[in-house]
């Protein structure tokens, strides 16, 4: 008779190889039509019901301690809509098998509807969350056969932790597929569940309340990063990066609060702060003899506003700076709009001569496609390239791949989070032209960049 344990309960690989695999005390005792209903019928693995049973008595335990991971396949409706349902099934078939390799040491492991795997983690294990996730990632990503054609599958994975984001089943749930539509929306691929970034959360609604006064109440703070020649070391601009200093909690970096922002329609007077204090601190840096530029960071929204070039000319005429000595950051999503309103003022801001970059390149689908139509004047390589540039082949022959593509269409090329000075070497050989990161240089308030300067302007940092 076959066994009534859904694949996935309880997998084997955290007892003795002497020790018999038992069902979950749940499922000890059911018959047949009981064993159908906690089971997927197209994988065999556990289905939503019996995630949501197992999770409920895990946490009912005393000092229950269990992590979470949801998983989505990425591009599965393209499998669906270009090759048909049952190639789907196949897929969602292989893609469980490859699962139960990696989460052998796991509590649970279900299919819990559509493209959507989920793996429970309970007691030691649980802290060990992040690290399966990788692993679960980079078994996806390895090549798929369906139908002759081999595919690659990559994944969302959102991570929640109990009872530190959640003490019930539903509420770890929730927070979970929070944290994996925040991967998937920022292209992360592995997102472990913050309140700050939950927009349904008690504790968002709080600060997008805050937010409003922040401005007025000035606790809102430019920072400043330094960029310097890839092969000198000389100091050759600035990019301001906003803060919040919170009074409560603290420092808050930009992906705690932005989003906030976004969505509280106050991205115009914020991103109108930080343009001001960028471009009067440019001013007097120049006025001192330093010949930097500026960069500022600019979203889908603060360019959809069509009054920002007048507003831009009239902070630089006050200010003294010559439009040239700006410089504007742009990421994918301002493409990815497929809006007209951001393309023209990106024409409008071009042609009052300051300067445009696109950001984190290389992280989208269609950057190089739209160069042509961007007037930019240089690329910042995404950090995710650079940073292990210097032992993995792979992304050093991406980052010289972009630096080729951007030297033969006249553009400078920027390498963000260069950490140490092997990176640093790695993206000069690379032939990038500017590096960016903490081997420079960290963030740094206004008086404590103007220390620095004065400290490290003639340092050798290569």
């Amino acid at each position: 008779m076959p066994s009534l344990r859904p694949r996935g309960w309880r997998l084997p690989g955290r007892r003795a190889p002497s020790s018999p695999v038992r069902p979950a005390p749940a499922l000890r005792e059911i018959d047949l039509a009981g064993h159908e209903a906690l089971v997927d019928q197209l994988t065999g693995l556990a289905n939503r019901r019996a995630l949501h049973r197992r999770l409920e008595e895990a946490l009912a335990e005393p000092d229950a301690r269990a992590a979470l991971l949801l998983l989505d396949v990425d591009a599965f409706k393209d499998v669906n809509d270009t090759l048909g349902h049952d190639a789907g099934d196949l897929v969602l078939r292989q893609v469980a098998r490859r699962l139960e390799h990696v989460a052998l040491e796991a509590d649970l492991l279900a299919r819990v509807g559509g493209d959507e795997f989920a793996v429970l983690l309970t007691g030691d294990e649980a802290d060990d969350a992040s690290a399966l996730g990788r692993r679960l990632r980079g078994l996806l990503e390895a090549p798929l056969e369906v139908e002759g054609l081999g595919l690659r599958l990559g994944s969302n994975i959102g991570i929640a932790l109990a009872p530190r984001h959640a003490n019930d089943a539903t509420g770890l749930a929730r927070r979970a597929d929070v944290a994996m539509h925040l991967a998937k929306t920022h292209r992360t691929s592995i997102e472990v569940y913050s309140p700050e970034r939950d927009r349904h959360s008690p504790a968002r609604l709080a600060l997008t309340a805050e937010l409003h006064g922040a401005i007025e109440a000035g606790q809102l703070e430019v920072h400043y990063q330094p960029q310097a020649d890839v092969r000198t070391g000389a100091v050759r601009g600035v990019e301001a990066l906003v803060r919040w200093r919170h009074p409560e909690h603290g420092l808050m970096p930009p992906a705690a609060f932005m989003p906030l922002a976004e969505r509280a329609g106050i991205m115009g007077p914020l991103a109108l702060l930080v343009l001001e204090q960028a471009v009067v601190r440019c001013a007097r840096w120049r006025a001192a003899g330093h010949d930097f530029t500026i960069a500022v960071n600019l979203s889908v929204t603060n360019l959809m506003d069509p009054d920002l070039p007048a507003e831009i000319a009239a902070l630089l005429s006050e200010a003294g700076l010559a439009p040239r000595h700006l410089e504007l950051e742009i990421t994918e999503d301002v493409v990815m709009a497929d809006a007209v309103g951001p393309i023209g003022v990106l024409h409008e801001l071009k042609e009052l001569g300051v300067r445009l970059s696109l950001d984190d390149f290389g992280t989208g689908y269609s950057s190089m496609a739209y160069l042509k139509h961007l007037a930019v004047d240089a690329l910042k390589i995404d950090r995710s390239f650079v940073r292990d540039m210097a032992d993995s082949h792979e992304d050093a022959a991406i980052v010289r791949s972009i630096v080729a593509l951007a030297h033969a269409l006249d553009l400078e090329v920027v390498a963000e989070g260069v950490a140490t000075q092997r990176a640093w070497f790695a993206a000069r050989d690379a032939g990038c032209d500017v590096a960016q990161g903490f081997h420079l240089g960290r963030p740094m308030a206004a008086e404590g960049f103007d220390a620095w300067l004065d400290e490290h302007v003639d340092r050798a940092v290569l």
